[in-house]
């Protein structure tokens, strides 16, 4: 299953000790280079065979081939991300609430928790997007052009530019990527499918200059060219026994930071050292961010223990989004003394799609009308209001924060026990049972599992819908998962109901993921239909109706053509009811140790939580005074920092 962020924050952070140790009893001892449980392997020639099996997708040309006309852009006049005031060095310490299954970052379970901290938020990619400012900047590549039909990137190799184990990054290793993300080996479909379809081609035209070309023009083609490379020292031996051979190799990182093996503590934290002589260093956009020199994340299961290690000193951050920790033990001398100060940022970024997910291929789910009654069954304002205490607001659509591209007509199903008894009557459930849940002619009960997350959180919100939907005739059974058993359900699409929150990445909201019918169904050999695993449509969305219009929308080439079928289609899937939205917040909170210091600006704009922009850092000397001041019994007084800048409702 694809996922560009799966995004947890801290609502899922208790989870199971147990699972925790079941990883890491199954991690060998082995290194990165070397595990005596495989035989020797090396793919050498079947690379170049799949290269040059396709020359028209596979190119290498001269700098001569080069258009002359092409508009090369650098981001020279574009403001420099980060604080100049920021200090090196330093050790960061955070939680995490359960050891990874894996520290692959793609095929089974490489969409983990834990992939965000070690990958997707670390990693520097080809150009990336300047998270204040609406436009790109350098990355691994110093200078990139755009074709004149808008299919065709072209970029430039910084001068210096290694991964981190020391090996050079070489335009052929982005060619490797395709080898890596097109085979079965994978056991990733997803990928499989956006590398196959995505693409055009890929043309090397100096050790330092290469192309990479899209089948249809797109708005701005530089979200889809901005292809990540394959190390192919790494994945030399990338084969048929690929997901368990990696299963514990670190992938040489592009980024500031890597696993550190020799740190590694199984099952009990995982760290992550700054990347000695990172090219990156001392470049505009870089030189201020990727402060610290290790990051420690503690394997802690209980949302409460980590609480009381943070006000101990051992964290030196803790997520503040639940009232219970930013109202209820925030009354604590630690923070009327100002050694650990609270922060709210409001940022601008597509939300968590919290919410309960449908799937249509478990009957009854199949009755629309048992859908749209399952909708106006589930009370998210009264969890809203006694359980966020008013902190969030509804969310009205799972597409939403994406701008103009979200549609603004949208509004979630109210809750309401009349309707939802309509909607069921029509679907055939008009007797009720002495416990006052309904049930059709056939006796059959309107009774469902709601799988979600085994959370000291989340567990009591489902209970509260559970007594809540009782009001429309409808049980609810909550099964409570740790993150790795709810994720490893859903991709198999065992679930009934499932409640969960999914990352979203700009530009535009992505329909073929989560709704087209080939990431539900496909054709066996047998001739008989089959369910797709291992996808993220987890809805089992499978209508013939949306899937031309999920096709032009994937193909669409300006903004106005995206807006108006993101609306579409959003319409579309609200009528279908498959999914309820849960929750949002314009805002994110977060409690720290006054030591963790910020921007001026508190926060990069299109950040979705504290961390991902890497801004902090640790100031030694304001740690020494703290301490000192803690032994003193002097104060520096309560303190709480609101950054409002993109507030919408100011």
């Amino acid at each position: 299953m694809k996922q560009p962020t799966w995004s947890m924050d801290e609502m899922v952070h208790t989870l199971s000790v147990a699972a925790m140790m079941l990883c890491a009893a199954c991690i060998t001892a082995c290194s990165n280079s070397e595990d005596m449980r495989f035989p020797p392997y090396d793919n050498t020639e079947e690379v170049q065979a799949f290269w040059k099996s396709k020359p028209e997708f596979f190119q290498w040309k001269s700098p001569a081939d080069i258009p002359a006309d092409l508009n090369w852009e650098n981001g020279a006049d574009v403001p420099e991300f980060g604080d100049p005031a920021a200090k090196k060095g330093g050790t960061f310490h955070d939680y995490h609430p359960t050891y990874p299954p894996t520290f692959r970052f793609v095929g089974p379970d490489g969409s983990n928790t834990f992939r965000g901290e070690h990958r997707d938020n670390v990693e520097i990619g080809l150009i990336t997007r300047h998270l204040d400012q609406e436009t790109w900047i350098p990355g691994m590549a110093k200078e990139w052009a755009i074709s004149a039909d808008r299919k065709t990137v072209y970029f430039r190799l910084q001068d210096t530019l290694t991964y981190s184990d020391g090996t050079p990054i070489e335009v052929e290793d982005f060619f490797m990527t395709f080898f890596v993300m097109t085979s079965p080996h994978l056991k990733d479909p997803w990928y499989n499918d956006w590398y196959t379809k995505e693409y055009a081609g890929i043309t090397k035209f100096d050790e330092k200059t290469f192309s990479v070309t899209i089948p249809e023009p797109k708005p701005d083609p530089i979200w889809y060219a901005i292809l990540p490379p394959a190390p192919q020292h790494f994945f030399r031996e990338f084969g048929p026994d690929y997901p368990a051979r990696y299963q514990w190799r670190i992938c040489p990182a592009t980024g500031a930071y890597v696993i550190d093996s020799d740190l590694l503590k199984r099952g009990r934290s995982i760290t992550l050292r700054r990347v000695k002589d990172w090219w990156a260093r001392d470049l505009k956009h870089y030189r201020y961010i990727y402060n610290v020199d290790f990051i420690e994340y503690k394997i802690i299961a209980s949302q409460d223990k980590a609480f009381e290690m943070f006000r101990q000193g051992q964290l030196d951050y803790f997520l503040g989004g639940l009232p219970r920790y930013w109202y209820d033990k925030a009354e604590i001398p630690e923070i009327y003394n100002g050694y650990i100060e609270r922060h709210m940022f409001y940022n601008e970024f597509p939300q968590i799609t919290w919410g309960i997910r449908l799937n249509e291929s478990k009957p009854p789910l199949d009755n629309l009308d048992v859908r749209i009654g399952i909708n106006y069954a589930m009370n998210f304002q009264k969890v809203i209001e006694v359980d966020f205490r008013g902190d969030k607001t509804r969310m009205q659509s799972p597409f939403s924060g994406f701008g103009k591209f979200t549609n603004p007509d949208l509004r979630a199903r109210p809750f309401d026990p009349v309707k939802a008894r309509e909607h069921f009557a029509a679907a055939g459930y008009t007797q009720q049972g002495p416990d006052g849940i309904l049930q059709n002619s056939s006796g059959q009960r309107l009774s469902f599992t709601l799988t979600t997350f085994n959370s000291g959180t989340i567990t009591p919100i489902m209970l509260r819908l559970k007594e809540e939907a009782k009001k429309a005739g409808l049980e609810i059974k909550v099964e409570g998962l740790d993150s790795t058993q709810l994720y490893k359900k859903l991709d198999q699409k065992n679930h009934e109901l499932a409640f969960a929150g999914f990352g979203a990445q700009p530009p535009y909201p992505r329909f073929w993921d989560d709704y087209a019918s080939e990431n539900a169904f496909k054709t066996g050999e047998d001739g008989k239909r089959e369910v797709v695993t291992d996808t993220h449509n987890i809805t089992q969305t499978a209508d013939p109706m949306l899937d031309p219009i999920i096709e032009q929308h994937r193909k669409a080439q300006t903004e106005d053509e995206v807006q108006r079928l993101s609306w579409q289609l959003a319409k579309l899937i609200e009528d279908r009811a498959c999914t309820i939205p849960a929750w949002e917040s314009p805002f994110y909170r977060y409690l720290c140790w006054r030591w963790v210091r910020w921007p001026a600006t508190g926060n990069a704009r299109q950040s979705r939580e504290p961390l991902d922009a890497h801004m902090f850092w640790i100031d030694e000397d304001v740690k020494r005074e703290t301490k000192q001041a803690i032994r003193d019994g002097r104060s520096f007084g309560e303190v709480l920092r609101v950054f409002d800048t993109y507030r919408k409702d100011k």
